[in-house]
């Protein structure tokens, strides 16, 4: 159980699905969408769709994403506009019926790629969880069709008809990596190994201090100063949570303070949370179902409606 005494600080609740979160979700995705017809796709909000998904061999489930945010199955009844927005009218146009053939996490990043073959050809549906978000339909020649939102950057651009290109990468992919290429980290000197973690990987502060809290290492040790063997432990603690998640061998829960609300939602138990309540879910999927809804009736009820 959760106490003051313990010397835990209280935290603001997960907003984003972090790399780890996007990589476990997939997982038991794939297992129930792959082969799936698109139903119908609704936009529920600016930023949210819904794809009814049917197979004759499976009752239909709702995919669920909400660019910059989340993606997941949701079992929740959401009520859907009377007239559809341009964008989702467009989405309909091209994959409504569509057969998706694959969903991939794209380099350890907080990008989604779903593959859906069509009677005209094959699409993917582009959704980046990270920054303000965006969901983006883009054609068999990798140009983009639609999305919801167009813009001008200073690494690419999102406009019709240009071609798609991913983001640059936030760190290297630590699903590639290498012990001996893990070593470059040391590069860093001074910076310490909780920074470096999240700056050399594409992963979060979360898990970055998981990782050191599992090798039994201090957080704020410098790069330089670390041992052959510290960084042993390092990597095989990184690689332990990676295969765990990766492999849909996974122990969902969601973590709540003393207060009883909700304020992560993670695939494997944390020893970041060890002293928080816990409740335990049968699949990642349901869990952050329920971690976002819960999240929404707090929201409903601070704004008063």
């Amino acid at each position: 159980m959760f106490s003051i005494s313990e010397g835990i600080d209280f935290m603001k609740s997960k907003e984003t699905m972090t790399s780890f979160d996007i990589a476990a979700v997939i997982q038991e995705i794939n297992a129930v969408i792959k082969d799936t017809f698109i139903d119908s796709i609704y936009q529920v909000s600016p930023l949210t769709l819904v794809l009814n998904l049917r197979k004759p061999s499976q009752s239909p489930v709702n995919l669920l994403i909400e660019a910059g945010k989340r993606f997941h199955l949701t079992s929740y009844i959401v009520t859907k506009p009377l007239k559809p927005p341009a964008f989702c009218m467009a989405l309909r146009k091209y994959i409504k019926n569509g057969k998706i053939v694959e969903v991939r996490q794209h380099e350890f990043e907080r990008i989604i790629t779903i593959g859906i073959k069509t009677k005209e050809g094959a699409f993917q549906l582009i959704c980046e969880l990270f920054g303000e978000g965006n969901i983006i339909l883009v054609n068999q020649q990798n140009q983009i069709l639609h999305a919801l939102t167009y813009k001008r950057m200073r690494d690419r651009n999102i406009l019709r008809n240009e071609v798609f290109q991913y983001p640059p990468s936030g760190g290297r992919n630590p699903l590639k990596l290498s012990r001996e290429e893990f070593s470059e980290i040391r590069v860093l000197g001074k910076l310490e190994i909780v920074r470096a973690l999240t700056q050399f990987l594409s992963i979060g502060g979360l898990y970055a201090e998981e990782i050191l809290l599992r090798a039994g290492i201090d957080k704020n040790t410098s790069c330089q100063s670390l041992t052959s063997q510290q960084m042993d432990e390092i990597f095989n603690q990184l690689t332990n949570i990676l295969s765990f998640v990766n492999t849909g061998k996974t122990e969902p829960c969601i973590v709540t303070d003393e207060k009883g609300e909700s304020v992560d939602v993670t695939p494997t138990q944390l020893k970041k949370y060890e002293s928080y309540e816990q409740r335990k879910y049968e699949t990642f999927n349901e869990a952050i179902d329920e971690y976002y809804a819960e999240m929404a009736s707090r929201e409903k009820e601070v704004s008063g409606f």
